[in-house]
């Protein structure tokens, strides 16, 4: 029997849920996580890699171990709405939060107060609104950890930071491989 191997990175928690190839569900494994608060920084919930790390690895072994992993014909990750993680030129992450992160409420009004207008049309083609968006915390990042915001050399969702972790590549969009930002 083949399969297939979902991941899902939300908000409370981890699942691996194993399926066969007529989507029924074979297994399931949770585990809930927490986000730390940084010290000094209200509202903030930062992602904590090493402990995220070893809870998705355990749902997803906890979820195939009954199959043979030869026989699992793909994989993918969905992750929690607008949790970002950063990385370096070298792939190494350096900064990541949940999207229950909401620290960057002083980088909301300046962007409100500044822009007219800006988050209604960022709404209009994220669906997303600032109050959790990566554009404020990326800006709170520049104005609070100038050090580390030098860095960044690419972002992902927390999905697709499982998924480089898996495959050892950060996926990057072909029409702006190369490209600085």
């Amino acid at each position: 029997m083949k399969y297939l191997l979902a991941i899902d990175a939300g908000t409370g928690s981890i699942r691996a849920v194993l399926f066969d190839t007529k989507g029924n569900q074979l297994a399931m494994s949770q585990r809930e996580w927490t986000h730390l608060e940084e010290d000094g920084i209200p509202n903030s919930m930062s992602f904590d890699f090493e402990q995220n790390w070893s809870l998705v690895c355990s749902c997803i072994q906890e979820a195939i171990q009954d199959v043979n992993a030869d026989d699992i014909l793909a994989l993918s990750a969905t992750s929690m709405r607008e949790g970002i993680v950063l990385y370096d030129a070298d792939g190494n992450e350096l900064w990541g939060v949940a999207n229950v992160d909401a620290r960057a409420a002083d980088e909301v009004k300046y962007l409100k107060e500044n822009y007219p207008g800006i988050e209604e049309e960022f709404y209009k083609k994220s669906g997303q609104t600032f109050a959790l968006g990566a554009l404020p915390r990326l800006l709170w990042l520049k104005n609070n950890r100038p050090d580390i915001y030098k860095k960044v050399a690419s972002i992902s969702m927390i999905g697709d930071w499982i998924l480089a972790k898996l495959s050892g590549k950060i996926a990057v969009d072909p029409s702006n491989a190369g490209t600085t930002g």
